[in-house]
C-alpha cells in the first residue's frame, strides 16, 4: 500500500510539473537588490568651449551651480557631492549646467541624466545593474 502512495504522489507531482510547465506559467519574482551609481556625471560639449569658459554645475533645478573644473584630458565630470549634490538628494534625475565667459552666459539649462540600464531575470523583467550617461550640452 505504501509503494502506491508513494507512486501516485510521485506521479501526481510530476504531472504538476508538466502542467505548470507547458502552461507558461513561471517564477517572475525579482530580487530585492537596490542598485545605485554614485560616479561622476560626464558632460560631453557639442561645438567649441571657448579657451576662457567658465563651466558650473549642480544635480536638480533650483539649484546654485558650483565651478567644475576640466581633467588633464579636457573632460568634465561632476562629482556627486557638495556643493554640487544637496544632502536630500540620493540618485539625481537632472542637473543644471550653466558655461559662461566674462562677457556672457552662453548656455544655463537643466538637463535630463540620461542612463543605461541592465535587465535581468529570465526573461529580462528585473531591473539590475544601471550607469549614467554623459550628458550633451549644445554650445550655441
Amino acid at each position: 500500500m505504501r509503494r502506491r502512495t508513494r507512486r501516485v504522489t510521485a506521479a501526481s507531482a510530476a504531472g504538476l510539473v508538466a502542467a505548470l510547465a507547458l502552461s507558461g506559467c513561471t517564477l517572475n519574482a525579482c530580487p530585492a537588490i537596490g542598485y545605485a551609481d554614485t560616479s561622476p556625471v560626464a558632460l560631453e560639449f557639442q561645438g567649441t568651449l571657448p579657451p576662457d569658459a567658465t563651466v558650473s554645475a549642480c544635480f536638480g533645478s533650483n539649484c546654485e551651480p558650483a565651478a567644475v573644473r576640466a581633467g588633464r584630458d579636457g573632460s568634465h565630470r561632476v562629482p556627486q557631492r557638495a556643493p554640487f549634490l544637496d544632502s536630500t538628494t540620493v540618485q539625481p534625475a537632472t542637473i543644471r549646467v550653466v558655461v559662461a565667459t566674462s562677457a556672457a552666459v552662453l548656455h544655463d539649462a537643466v538637463h535630463d541624466i540620461p542612463v543605461h540600464s541592465e535587465r535581468t531575470g529570465l526573461w529580462g523583467q528585473c531591473p539590475g545593474p544601471w550607469s549614467y550617461e554623459p550628458v550633451e550640452i549644445q554650445l550655441g
